[in-house]
């Protein structure tokens, strides 16, 4: 969990690379972390990275079906995709 804080952090100030670095080692350690998937997406999302977006989320809603943040961005994201092709 302490991986996932710090990438928490690291997203929080804008160092993404770092961010996301630690939610790989997150995820390495922990592949069923539904909130490391998520924040995945979103930083991903802030990236400018829909497509990629929408794989995280979707990895969440896998692990944790009633994520109501991860739904949402999955229902965004695929509005997305079919309006303009991600």
């Amino acid at each position: 969990e302490g991986w996932n804080k710090r990438a928490t952090l690291y997203y929080l100030v804008g160092e993404f690379e770092r961010s996301i670095a630690d939610v790989e080692r997150t995820l390495a350690l922990e592949p069923r972390h539904f909130g490391a998937w998520s924040g995945l997406g979103m930083m991903f999302e802030s990236m400018g990275s829909p497509k990629h977006a929408l794989e995280a989320y979707r990895e969440a809603i896998e692990i944790y079906p009633r994520m109501q943040q991860a739904l949402a961005a999955e229902k965004r994201l695929s509005k997305l995709a079919e309006g303009q092709g991600l």
